[in-house]
Parts: C-alpha cells; sequence; structure tokens
C-alpha cells in the first residue's frame, strides 16, 4: 500500500465503524509508509506534505467528523494517530502535531502531543523554551499521573528530550541559556509541583558537553520513537504484532544443494582458532557487540551454516550462462560484504569462485563491520584460505558502526558509496539486517530497501548483489522474511531504481505487483567437524543493474509456477500469488542450471 492509497480508502470510508474495519484489516501494510522514509526523502519534492495533505484529508472526512462531534476513536484510529505522530516529528511538521492531538480522547496520549508540540514548536529559541515551561510540564505530569509503568517512562523520555534540546537548540544560533534552563528545571518549588522532575538526569543537564548531549538527546530519542510504535501495536495486537512463527509448517522438501560440507582445511582452521559448536539462538542475532569467546562459538556453530549458503548460491549465479561469461573477462574481481564479521559469507564466495575455475584474479574484498575482534578473525581465515586457491586475495576491512535508525544508516552507508564510487562486482549483505530490526523495528523500516538502493550505486554495470537474511521472528512486529521481500519489492518499484530482482525467479517476475505478506525460504544441510547434518535456512534477494538484468532474466527458463518455501513444499508462486498445488513445479531459486534441480 502506498499513501495515495491510503488517504483514498480513508476518505472512503463513511463511519468511524467502516474505518476500523479497514484498519484492522490493513494497518501491517499501513505501518511501512510511515515510518520507511528518511527525513531527506521527506523533504525532497515537499514529500512530507503530502502526509500532510492525508491527515487532512482523513481528518475532514466521516470518519473524522465522526470524532469532532463526540464519538470516541477506536484503538486502530489511535494506532493510526500515533502513526501521523511519529511521521510529523520526523518531517517536522510541528503544527499537524497539534491536529492529530486534536482528534485524540482526553488523557495521557493527548497531553503527551500537546507538551511535543510546545517544545517543539519553538519561534523564539532564546526565550520560548522558559517561558514555556509550566504549560509543558503541567501537560507532561497530568500524562505521567494517568499513565501505566510503560508510558510513565515515555513521558520521563519526553521531558529529557524537553530539557536536552532547550540547551541544545539555542546553542545552534548563538545564545547560551544552559544556566536559565537548569534553574528552571532544578525549582525546588517546580519539583514540588511537578514530581516528574525528579526523574530528570539534572547531573547531566549540568556538566555533559553539547556532543555528550546530542548523544543523549538522540538515545532519548530513540526510545521515544520505539514506545510510540509500541503503544501503537499493543492497542491492535492482532494487527500489529507478528503471528507467525519459524517454525515447519510442513515435512520440507530440501532444495537441491551441490556443497553440503565444509573443505577439510577450512574445517582445520576453524580447529586452530579453537572454534566451538553451542548453538545459542538468541545470542547469534546480536553479533555486533560480541567478544572474542562469543565470536568463537560463531565460528563453530552459525559460520560453516553462512559458508555453505553462500557457496551455494554463489556456485549457482556463477552457473548462470549470462554471469559465467560477463565474470569470467574479468581480470579482477572486488565485493564488499556489509556486516560481514568473521567473513562466512566472503569465504563462501571464494570457495565459489574456485569451483567455478574462471577466476583470472586477484579478488578484492572489501569487509565491512561493527566488530573488530571479528574482522580480525576474518582476516585470519582468509589468509589460510588463500594459500589453498589459485588466485590471489586481497582485503581490505572497514571499521564503521552503522547506527541502528534508517537516516543513521543511510548517512553512513551513503558516505562509503560515495567515496567508493561504482566499481565492485559483488554487493554481499548476509544475516545482519535483521540485527537492525530487532534492535529498533520502527526506525529500522527502510533499512533494506535503502541499503538495495545504495548497493545498486556502488555496483558496475555487469555487477550483483545479495541479501540474505534469516527465516526468523526475533521482533515481536514481522516475521523478517516478509520485511525482507516486501522492501525488497519496494525498491523494485521505486522510480529511481537502477537496480532490479533476479533472483528468486517469481520474485523477478512480480515484484511490481507482489503481494507483500508473501514469504520465501530456503534450507541447507551443513556437515563439518563439529557438526553433522546440521540445518539452516534462509531466505533472499539477488539484484543486477537493469540492463544486466534484463539479460540475465531473458535466459531464464519458463514454467508456470516456482517454489520458492521450503517449509511449505506443495505451495508454488503463480504470477505473484502463492497457491496450494499437488504438482512439482522446479525451484524458483536455482532456475535449473544446476544439474540435479
Amino acid at each position: 500500500m502506498i499513501l495515495q492509497e491510503l488517504t483514498t480508502e480513508l476518505t472512503r470510508c463513511q463511519s468511524l465503524g467502516e474505518c476500523d474495519d479497514f484498519l484492522l484489516f490493513n494497518l501491517n501494510e499501513i505501518r511501512p509508509i510511515f515510518y520507511s522514509e528518511t527525513f531527506h526523502e521527506l523533504q525532497q519534492n515537499s514529500r512530507h506534505f503530502e502526509y500532510e495533505d492525508s491527515f487532512n484529508a482523513f481528518a475532514n472526512s466521516s470518519t473524522g467528523a465522526a470524532i469532532r462531534g463526540g464519538q470516541k476513536p477506536t484503538d486502530s484510529v489511535v494506532a493510526l494517530l500515533i502513526f501521523f505522530l511519529s511521521l510529523f516529528e520526523k518531517a517536522q511538521l510541528y503544527n499537524s502535531i497539534l491536529a492529530v492531538a486534536d482528534l485524540l480522547p482526553d488523557g495521557s496520549l493527548r497531553c503527551r502531543c500537546q507538551a511535543i508540540f510546545k517544545y517543539k514548536h519553538i519561534t523564539d529559541a532564546s526565550s520560548d523554551y522558559i517561558t514555556r515551561f509550566d504549560c509543558i510540564l503541567q501537560f507532561l505530569q497530568e500524562a505521567w499521573n494517568s499513565s501505566s509503568d510503560v508510558v510513565r517512562l515515555q513521558c520521563e523520555d519526553l521531558l529529557h528530550e524537553y530539557a536536552f534540546e532547550a540547551v541544545l537548540k539555542p546553542s545552534y544560533v548563538g545564545c547560551d541559556i544552559r544556566q536559565d534552563v537548569f534553574q528552571c528545571f532544578t525549582d525546588e518549588q517546580a519539583q514540588q509541583r511537578y514530581p516528574i522532575l525528579k526523574k530528570l538526569p539534572h547531573q547531566s543537564l549540568r556538566d555533559l558537553g553539547f556532543d555528550g548531549l546530542s548523544l543523549a538527546l538522540s538515545e532519548v530519542r530513540s526510545r521515544i520513537i520505539e514506545s510510540l510504535h509500541i503503544e501503537a501495536c499493543e492497542l491492535v495486537p492482532t494487527a500489529l504484532f507478528a503471528g507467525l512463527s519459524d517454525e515447519v509448517i510442513e515435512d520440507s522438501v530440501p532444495i537441491f544443494q551441490v556443497i553440503t560440507s565444509l573443505p577439510d582445511f577450512l574445517s582445520t582452521q576453524l580447529s586452530v582458532m579453537n572454534a566451538v559448536y553451542s548453538p545459542q539462538r538468541q545470542k547469534a542475532r546480536f553479533n555486533f557487540d560480541s567478544d572474542t569467546d562469543q565470536n568463537r562459538i560463531y565460528l563453530g556453530t552459525y559460520f560453516p551454516r553462512t559458508v555453505i549458503e553462500s557457496q551455494n548460491i554463489y556456485q549457482e549465479l556463477l552457473s548462470i550462462p549470462v554471469i559465467s561469461d560477463s565474470f569470467s573477462k574479468k581480470t579482477a574481481i572486488r565485493i564488499m560484504d556489509i556486516g560481514s564479521g568473521t567473513g562466512a559469507a566472503v569465504i563462501g564466495f571464494v570457495l565459489a569462485l574456485s569451483k567455478w575455475g574462471k577466476c583470472q584474479g586477484p579478488v578484492k574484498i572489501t569487509s565491512i563491520d561493527y566488530n573488530i575482534d571479528a574482522l580480525d578473525k576474518q582476516r585470519q581465515i582468509l589468509a589460510s584460505v588463500g594459500k589453498e586457491l589459485s588466485f590471489e586475495l586481497q582485503y581490505q576491512p572497514l571499521h564503521v558502526p552503522f547506527p541502528f535508525d534508517l537516516d543513521g544508516f543511510v548517512s553512513a552507508f551513503t558516505s562509503i558509496a560515495e567515496r567508493e564510487g561504482s566499481v565492485y562486482d559483488v554487493v554481499s549483505c548476509w544475516k545482519c539486517l535483521c540485527e537492525f530490526y530487532n534492535v529498533n523495528f520502527a526506525q529500522a523500516q527502510g533499512i533494506i530497501k535503502n541499503t538495495l538502493r545504495l548497493a545498486s550505486q556502488i555496483l558496475k554495470s555487469n555487477g550483483f548483489c545479495v541479501v540474505a537474511d534469516v527465516t526468523t521472528k526475533d521482533n515481536a512486529f514481522e516475521y523478517f522474511p516478509i520485511t525482507l521481500n516486501r522492501e525488497s519489492n519496494d525498491h523494485d518499484r521505486s522510480l529511481n531504481a537502477i537496480s532490479r530482482t533476479i533472483l528468486p525467479v517469481p520474485c523477478s517476475r512480480n515484484s511490481l505487483t507482489c503481494h507483500t505478506h508473501c514469504f520465501t525460504q530456503r534450507r541447507f544441510k551443513v556437515s563439518h567437524q563439529l557438526a553433522q547434518n546440521d540445518e539452516t535456512k534462509i531466505a533472499y534477494r539477488v539484484l543486477a543493474p537493469l540492463a544486466f538484468a534484463d539479460l540475465i532474466t531473458a535466459s531464464f527458463t519458463d514454467h508456470k509456477a516456482y517454489r520458492v518455501n521450503a517449509a511449505t513444499p506443495t505451495e508454488a508462486c503463480f504470477d505473484g500469488h502463492k497457491s496450494k498445488s499437488t504438482a512439482s513445479y522446479p525451484s524458483g531459486f536455482t532456475n535449473l542450471f544446476e544439474q540435479g534441480v
């Protein structure tokens, strides 16, 4: 669903009840509309005003009139209003925040909206933060008094945001009112009137430098956005919390795989590095700050799985005649691996190149990750594996602490893309993007779409990008392969897209019309010295620049339908729609180029 469609449907509803029915059925598709665009995207071509127009259309609709006439908004409508509130705050449309408050019933949320408007809509930074103090605190205190413990914490974060902005924002225009702000917030009489003030970290307000305050403000804002999103979800849990699990729905039929085990020399190297097999499902989902012991467990447990996934997928890609012919002419192959960690996806890639046998070398590897210890372990493994290859490996690690919100992530990645240029033959992003959504679900919306957009900008005209990730439910809101497929489709539908999906096959054909709740899954068996017949499952998309993608997909075999989900082997994709079928359809991942499919 896009914003224009949402606006049309909202204005079409003739009653509050009809609007409630529509929202309950569609909120899960509506949510990404409000969270997946960066501040820069909202400002481009005044797009943020389209959201304001959409809200005004809703406010003036039959539903809005019913609410203004005294009918209490349903929980689904309040959830939608929270989505608008979050968007208007990001877009800096502060008057619209007050308009949202006018449609909310009396109570905590309305008070919070009014407080946000008062300390965001500042006309004179040298005075407004002080003169509006009592008004803002009255709203926050009333909201804090009538709230649950969770919402009380949000009220306290709003207080922190107000206080930190009161110091920082005037400084941007040359005004220093820190001392006045400190005295205002620590006044004993004020603290008696507004007990919430005792929750403010007064020492930080007085002593932190501007950099420290900016960091604290960023953390507070992040918590506010996430807590508002959770509040909306808890109003309509059946619509906005994930209902799927990652358990096998039926007896799975493994999709054909060429490689099932690690080469002995790689297993030996992992043994030298004291790799440990110890499945720790939850810990494995957050690897950005793993220490050396946790990385050794990763090497023995999850590293082999990713190597097998990667090698099989890359070997299948290299078996496609168009790709094989193009890559065989390259005198060097450059790969950028984002969220590279210990380098399992990279190792799978170089092993696939070795098996392919046409690589002239060298292979130049740029690995980006937050974890310095993991990057160092990758260096050790590449040095060992390089001795077994017929081509040279060159390794450049980049330590990049990507922020966990959309705007911060896009800013960091954009800097890299602008610096590097269109020089890469392969861009890989393997099992790392899920971590952003697991940490900050609301604020991460759009990271996959923008990763694909920016990866496309650093690809050569005959390169490709692989984004692969887990098929699990590690956040409470959405089954991750659905997130991956939805945002990949959003990328392909973008008017400025310079690449498009080539695999899975039905996704390459139907990404412009595919239903958003579709998800894909592929399973592999993995054997190595520490484990036999381990299983791993993954969802992935492969994209290529438009002209190259046309050449690749033109060579695909043509079938009525394809299987893309190992968890439901009797299900196939027919023109973008999944249906049950007793017929035996081919895999939509391998596209028949590998023997045995």
